[in-house]
């Protein structure tokens, strides 16, 4: 699986995932990591639906609503998008 930018791969996604938290955090969310908390980032409402139209907007995909409902991690988030990817594809 590839995108303009290269491969897709679930690392890739994930650190795409952390670089767009810590813009939105002005880097205050500290280490993140996959197994890092979504809560504990630092992220209220709007910086989470800003992070979620930046993650449709660069991988083409759509997220709905109720994916939201069981992600608690960096790590399930980009497990998400990866799925959404090769659903796609």
């Amino acid at each position: 699986m590839t995108t303009a930018g290269g491969p897709t791969t679930l690392a890739a996604v994930t650190q795409d995932i952390i670089g767009f938290i810590e813009s939105e955090t002005d880097g205050a969310a500290g280490a993140l990591t996959a197994d890092s908390g979504l809560q504990d980032a630092g992220m209220d409402s709007a910086r989470v639906l800003s992070l979620v139209f930046r993650i449709e907007a660069r991988y083409d995909i759509d997220l709905d609503a109720e994916d939201g409902d069981d992600l608690r991690t960096v790590g399930e988030l980009a497990q998400l998008v990866l799925r959404r990817i090769q659903e796609r594809a």
